[in-house]
């Protein structure tokens, strides 16, 4: 167990001996910054940021500092290798001159704290000031805290110890099966914030957390006491699992057909249409459903499908205490199309009252299905993707692409999911209870529908091979190295949504307002339109989503010939 407590105090900054006070301008500080730097091998923007406190500073403004420190305009100047971002090596400019040199602490009731000057929570210190008001975390593993009166460590130590202790198995195990974390969970009380790991606690308690988790059914082969710990919970928190039916099928008297919708500020009616349209079945994922109006016509259409509505989205990391960044960067959106965290919960709550069963995770994924439509793109159930936005997707209509549409969902249901969505009074309408899933079953890929880490792959073979022009939509652009040495040999356009920022390239990017579309195509061979924008960065993998890859002629024609749409 470890615990973490906020004291309250004041910092204070002392001048080590041997030193004097001088005053150092913004200018001589940044050459010092860049001198220390280039000697110890930290000559990224990043690093800079990471490595001597700066991290408040946009990397952009940081740049400038830097540029300005040295008189110099020109980023081929400033940087030896363009593309990583290197600084050229500079020498201190201070000559003889020392730089102050402090020591630092924390003084509270509780005692004094040294502190190292590379210590983040250290505020800075403007001017002459040597003193700040203000509150230090401490981290303790152990009921010891140098520096600190023993006998408060101890107190707060053992407060949290026999809460922990004297909490009942059955409301432990509702208590980590409601935490996001599978590695560790945390509790607060009185106040104070614990972490505990999953492995401090005793083996009958993980098993029956592993059994409850993979929601398994026969309790045989549990040990007695395990099986009595699953039986009683069962039993005060019973929450019957609803299965996502197997046997979803397109309506097999539509004619098999595919289009595209390219939409400028008027998707609603797609959408209104494929939920409308529903006779049997309603899949849903969309990252962020915020929609009032689509959300009650959800809600009275699952009362109607007789197999159901299942929905997908990310409640993942307080999504919910987000606003959408497209629509909040842009000040010339009307006020009534800012999304709000009330109208967020207000929807889960709506949806959670008509029984509808949702699953939360790592979610990006965009697509709407039923037995008469399948729509796979980039449109959100929020107001910004449905009124506003310039958005792209493809719908597929009883082929061979509907059926594998209804089958990806169904695995992402069953495979990908990290949380169930449960109502709850006590928690603004509902909580989320964590799944682990039984990875027995092979996942199965279509090579139509290509996952974040298949999009990359495959466009790199692609783009290997390939001779002609490359346009890209995208709300933003981050290549890999090896894609954008890729594009840097090609006829390569970009567009990307005006409020993205992109690092220079050496391409032709051009920025698009509202842009949210997905799509890459290479001339008139191939063509991927989703929901995966154009980012091969670590984060890229770590999300659910696809992209339908297509060489058929019609449909990239298709393609291009509503381009023109996003431009306008």
């Amino acid at each position: 167990m470890k615990i973490e407590i906020q004291i309250s105090g004041k910092f204070q900054r002392f001048l080590l001996s041997g030193t004097e006070e001088i005053a150092i301008s913004v200018n001589d500080l940044m050459q010092e910054v860049q001198a220390v730097a280039t000697q110890h091998r930290r000559r990224t923007p990043q690093l800079l940021r990471q490595s001597f406190g700066l991290d408040f500073i946009p990397e952009s403004v940081l740049i400038n500092l830097c540029k300005q420190a040295r008189n110099i305009a020109n980023d081929n100047e400033l940087y030896q290798i363009h593309s990583l971002k290197l600084l050229h090596p500079i020498e201190s400019q201070l000559n003889n001159q020392t730089i102050n040199k402090y020591a630092y602490q924390f003084i509270s009731e509780k005692g004094n704290i040294q502190l190292t000057a590379d210590d983040p929570q250290i505020p800075s210190f403007p001017g002459a000031i040597s003193q700040q008001p203000g509150n230090y975390i401490i981290t303790i593993k152990q009921p010891i805290y140098p520096d600190l009166d023993q006998e408060f460590i101890q107190t707060i130590w053992n407060n949290i110890s026999d809460y922990w202790q004297n909490l009942p198995a059955i409301n432990k195990i509702e208590f980590i099966l409601q935490s996001s974390n599978s590695q560790q969970i945390c509790i607060n009380h009185q106040k104070i914030t614990a972490f505990i790991s999953i492995q401090e606690l005793p083996l009958e308690l993980r098993t029956a957390i592993t059994f409850l988790r993979l929601q398994e059914t026969n309790t045989s082969n549990l040990s007695i006491s395990v099986q009595s710990l699953v039986e009683e919970y069962q039993s005060r928190y019973r929450y019957e699992q609803i299965k996502l039916p197997e046997q979803l099928q397109p309506n097999s008297n539509s004619t098999p057909q595919s289009g595209l919708f390219i939409r400028n500020r008027q998707n609603r009616n797609i959408f209104h249409k494929i939920i409308n349209d529903a006779r049997q079945f309603l899949l849903i994922s969309s990252y962020i459903i915020e929609d009032e109006e689509l959300t009650t016509l959800i809600c009275e259409k699952s009362l109607q499908l007789p197999q159901g509505v299942w929905i997908l989205t990310d409640l993942r990391n307080e999504v919910l205490d987000r606003i959408d960044e497209q629509i909040s960067d842009n000040i010339s959106i009307p006020e009534q199309y800012k999304i709000s965290d009330e109208r967020k919960k207000t929807c889960l709550r709506m949806l959670l009252n008509a029984d509808i069963p949702i699953r939360s995770g790592a979610f990006h994924l965009k697509t709407y299905i039923s037995e008469q439509y399948s729509y796979l793109g980039s449109c959100n159930l929020t107001r910004g993707s449905l009124d506003i936005n310039k958005e792209a997707g493809i719908v597929f209509r009883n082929n061979s692409q509907h059926q594998n549409l209804i089958n990806l969902f169904q695995q992402f249901w069953q495979k990908r999911s990290s949380d169930e969505v449960i109502p709850d009074i006590n928690n603004d309408g509902f909580r989320l209870r964590s799944l682990l899933h039984n990875h027995q079953n092979q996942y199965i890929y279509y090579p139509d529908f290509l996952t974040s880490s298949q999009y990359e792959r495959d466009l790199i073979k692609e783009l290997t091979n390939f001779k002609g022009e490359v346009k890209i939509y995208s709300r933003s652009f981050q290549p890999s190295a090896e894609i954008a040495t890729c594009l840097r040999r090609l006829d390569t356009q970009i567009f990307i949504d005006s409020s993205m920022s992109v690092k220079n390239q050496n391409l032709n990017i051009y920025k698009i307002n509202n842009l949210h579309a997905k799509i890459t195509i290479l001339g008139n061979q191939v063509a991927y339109i989703g929901g995966i924008n154009f980012n091969f960065n670590s984060n890229f993998s770590r999300t659910h989503d696809l992209m339908y890859k297509t060489t058929d002629a019609k449909e990239i024609n298709q393609i291009i010939r509503q381009l023109p749409l996003l431009d306008s």
